[in-house]
């Protein structure tokens, strides 16, 4: 047990380090016409107010960051027995970490605009003969979802066939060690649970590589064949990034699966294996974003000029999400009378959603209580098994 807590300690630490290294650059990684969730002019990017309220962000996160590198280090040393549960707790602290690194900047500078008078164009978007094609979904890379969905049946398959071999009670957890340390009846429901997950995991993702295509391409009036080209470059990188993600995940969980199906697949290589086939998608994906910068905004790829009005019936129209005061806390877009259900974001991602629309408020509760559920399901089954 102690070999698991040392291990579920290190992942801890592997957590905060990862994500506070994400944090940090995140001002980086956005787009220069945005100052902390404000739009502004481009000119103002380097000014030395924008500067002064990055050194703040970058102060803020390298104080929290470290505290909560010392609490979970605390945890382990006092309460060893515990670690299981921190490894759930303490990578949502990361959560508020954030807040309150964004928030005060944005509020200074909404102040710093209205004070200065930082006025900035409204980004626009296009439909054009390219941005079109999020409608009938040619750019989503299906190449990956389809083999992922195939190794999910073929898991299913396989395990249904050796179902009458398999033994009873079933073996449902196996320790570092992998040696089986929980079992559970041998049902069909209970035998399958882990190929069902690898579907339904398989689905969402695809949901998620369906939301990058269809995310309209937002242009910037300033520049707007770059911006234009910088943003399809970057949904053709994020798209495979995650289509690989989503293999290596379905690979994953096949592979843990058919160690409960085949004893003899429970060796020792396979966390080895497991950490390569999670943590490789996860490494590929931060270096697509950190190389490409919010809608691909770091990318310099080749210019068409003209391509990006060709637009079809009308001119490039006003975004609704340019206007400031849908922003709540500069990260949260909510508009009543915008009928998308998906933005461009404002900070460190391209993609957000309208959460005054009801399809979002729907998919977001429900995403919630599931979490919940969850979590106490979780915090109660293993705070009873430590």
């Amino acid at each position: 047990m102690s070999d698991i807590n040392l291990f579920l300690f290190i992942f801890n630490i592997a957590i905060t380090v990862f994500v506070g290294f994400f944090l940090l650059i995140l001002p980086q990684m956005t787009r220069k016409s945005y100052l902390f969730g404000v739009k502004i002019p481009l000119d103002k990017h380097n000014s030395p107010e924008a500067a002064a309220l990055k050194r703040r962000y970058t102060r803020i996160c390298l104080t929290l960051i470290p505290l909560l590198l010392l609490l979970e280090a605390a945890q382990y040393l006092l309460f060893p027995g515990k670690t299981l549960l921190s490894a759930m707790y303490f990578p949502l602290l990361l959560v508020p970490v954030q807040m309150l690194a964004f928030v005060p900047n944005w509020r200074e500078a909404l102040r710093l605009k209205r004070e200065l008078g930082w006025d900035a164009p409204d980004a626009v978007y296009a439909e054009t003969a390219s941005s079109v094609t999020r409608g009938n979904l040619s750019e989503l890379p299906k190449g990956w979802y389809a083999a992922s969905l195939l190794i999910a049946l073929l898991s299913l398959v396989i395990t249904l066939q050796r179902y009458p071999l398999l033994p009873d009670p079933f073996p449902t957890h196996m320790g570092f060690n992998m040696v089986p340390d929980a079992w559970a009846e041998k049902t069909v429901l209970n035998v399958l649970t882990m190929p069902l997950i690898n579907a339904a995991t398989v689905a969402l993702m695809l949901l998620v590589g369906i939301s990058l295509v269809k995310a309209r391409l937002q242009i910037d009036p300033e520049h707007p064949a770059l911006s234009f080209a910088q943003h399809r470059a970057y949904r053709r990188m994020m798209g495979h990034a995650s289509g690989f993600m989503t293999l290596c995940l379905a690979l994953f969980m096949a592979v843990l699966h058919m160690a409960f199906v085949f004893p003899a697949w429970q060796h020792s290589s396979l966390p080895g294996l497991s950490f390569v086939l999670v943590g490789l998608p996860v490494v590929i994906l931060v270096a697509v974003v950190i190389r490409a910068g919010q809608g691909g905004c770091r990318l310099k790829p080749s210019v068409v000029i003209g391509e990006e009005a060709s637009v079809s019936g009308s001119a490039p129209k006003p975004s609704a999400a340019s206007d400031d005061r849908h922003w709540k806390l500069g990260m949260f877009y909510y508009n009543p009378e915008d009928p998308a259900n998906i933005v461009g974001d404002r900070f460190g991602s391209n993609i957000g959603f309208n959460y005054a629309r009801k399809p979002v408020q729907i998919i977001t509760a429900l995403g919630l209580l599931a979490l919940i559920a969850v979590y106490v399901w979780m915090t109660v089954f293993m705070w009873n098994g430590l």
